[in-house]
């Protein structure tokens, strides 16, 4: 394990953990926040802050804190999903957040933040070599990115919550940067894949903190509608009709039009406008 400091941040990865080798990153992070004080006695003292109650002293991970390796061994996606990655070749981070000024009900907003976020990331690096490659480049409802029709980026947001606000998340981002191989069934593609050419993981852990970064505060100033407009606007297949599953293996054709406070995707069917949770459909995918 390394220490660093993310540059060019005001607080987002001020303390920087990088691991040769880990089983996961959010899983690390969530055994932190449950036990700070046993998993960390050894840990640099800025990792943690005390606040005081009228009631205890509670030690607590500071906001922003960032553990990144590039050869997760056990990684996680939506529902349990397996998120495979060749060591070396990719990204995987996790930072925590107290967004404690969202309602549990306003919890999506965060998903959208840190999907627009990986988008802005993506976007910064397609610019730098040909803006037309952004044309390919979507969010995929709940929080995937992709490239044209190939996932490059998985999100997945742990929340935890005090009463009806949001007390942490776990905010956990895996980026395929160098990977050229993946499982003929995993619909994937990389950096390298599109742009021929590596990249120094190092420096695009500093390039995704500050996007988040910038997302986040987007987020507490609570403009939820713009946050919403942006969302839909680079949603993957938004007004476009598409081939779609149920769970049951069964095809249908809807046009996607929408998506719920609480998250939910909006699809207009034959039979009129059907809510769906993660897991509920499946994306058919054509090449």
């Amino acid at each position: 394990m390394t220490l660093n400091a993310i540059r060019n941040t005001l607080f987002l990865g001020n303390v920087w953990y990088h691991f040769d080798s880990l089983p996961s990153t959010n899983d690390l992070a969530a055994e932190w926040l449950s036990n700070p004080i046993v998993n960390h006695q050894n840990i640099n003292h800025q990792s943690f802050e005390r606040i005081t109650t009228n009631e205890q002293q509670i030690t607590k991970i500071t906001e922003g804190v960032v553990l990144t390796t590039f050869n997760q061994t056990s990684g996680r996606g939506q529902m349990g999903n397996k998120w495979l990655a060749e060591p070396n070749q990719s990204v995987a981070f996790t930072t925590v957040l107290y967004p404690t000024f969202l309602d549990a009900r306003e919890q999506f907003h965060l998903n959208k933040a840190i999907a627009l976020a990986v988008y802005d990331f993506f976007k910064g690096i397609f610019n730098d070599h040909h803006t037309s490659l952004n044309d390919g480049l979507k969010v995929k409802w709940a929080n995937d990115i992709y490239w044209v029709d190939e996932k490059i980026a998985g999100i997945l947001i742990q929340n935890a919550l005090s009463g009806s606000r949001l007390q942490h998340s776990i905010i956990g981002i895996g980026l395929n940067i160098n990977q050229l191989d993946f499982p003929t069934d995993f619909n994937a593609t990389s950096l390298k894949r599109i742009l021929k050419e590596d990249f120094d993981l190092v420096e695009l852990v500093e390039q995704l903190a500050k996007a988040i970064e910038q997302r986040y505060l987007q987020l507490k100033t609570g403009d939820f509608k713009k946050l919403h407009e942006e969302y839909l606007s680079k949603l993957y297949r938004f007004g476009i009709e598409s081939a779609f599953q149920y769970t049951n293996g069964e095809p249908f054709r809807g046009t996607i039009v929408g998506v719920s406070n609480v998250g939910r995707l909006e699809v207009l069917t034959t039979e009129g406008v059907k809510n769906f949770d993660i897991k509920e459909l499946k994306f058919v995918i054509s090449h």
